[in-house]
């Protein structure tokens, strides 16, 4: 388990995902099914693909639909964070599947509605079903409201991270540094995106 105090639905998410898990593979999505473990999950539940450059919102569940006022599935992160945000979450969901382990991270929502949430975001990889393709099943807690601040006339701002570990699931983490300066250069490259 993570060194910090996850939030209850994040400690339930990383529970389940283990015990998915065969070996050190990582879990093919057509396992991933709703339980008796993962349907008190799935208000806050998200899926999320690498395609194209970016990440696409497979999923989103009504909990997550309610807060932001907007469904996100078929979204892009990109339509909602930073350039070099969307470059860092790339380069972390790579390395979530080159070193399989999960994550938590605490960053906040905006929303053009007029309010904003700290959440807390767990996440875990699964493979596509052809197991070719990389996806992560997500938790995203609310933890509170928090002061609006104008987000440029976007419907939901995601705000960088103000928190962010890797979870060891067995097989070590990844070089942070690595990612984060990875991130940084193809963030500068326009958005092209190097293999990892």
């Amino acid at each position: 388990m993570s060194s910090r105090v996850l939030t209850d639905s994040s400690r339930k998410l990383e529970i389940y995902w283990r015990s998915i898990r065969i070996a050190d593979e990582v879990p093919l999505r057509s396992v991933f099914r709703l339980t008796t473990e993962t349907a008190p999950l799935m208000r806050h539940m998200a899926i999320v693909e690498l395609a194209d450059d970016d990440l696409i919102f497979r999923l989103a569940g009504t909990g997550i639909t309610e807060r932001q006022g907007l469904n996100i599935t078929g979204k892009r992160y990109g339509d909602f964070a930073e350039p070099l945000q969307v470059s860092r979450a790339i380069a972390r969901f790579k390395a979530f599947h080159a070193t399989p382990c999960g994550f938590v991270a605490e960053h906040r929502e905006e929303y053009e509605r007029g309010f904003a949430t700290d959440v807390e975001v767990a996440g875990f990889p699964l493979r596509t079903d052809d197991g070719e393709g990389r996806m992560m099943v997500l938790v995203v807690t609310p933890l509170g409201t928090a002061p609006y601040t104008e987000t440029g006339g976007r419907p939901i701002f995601m705000a960088p991270a103000t928190h962010f570990e890797f979870i060891d699931v067995g097989q070590g983490v990844p070089d942070g540094q690595a990612i984060v300066q990875w991130a940084e250069r193809t963030a500068l490259t326009g958005g092209r995106q190097p293999d990892q």
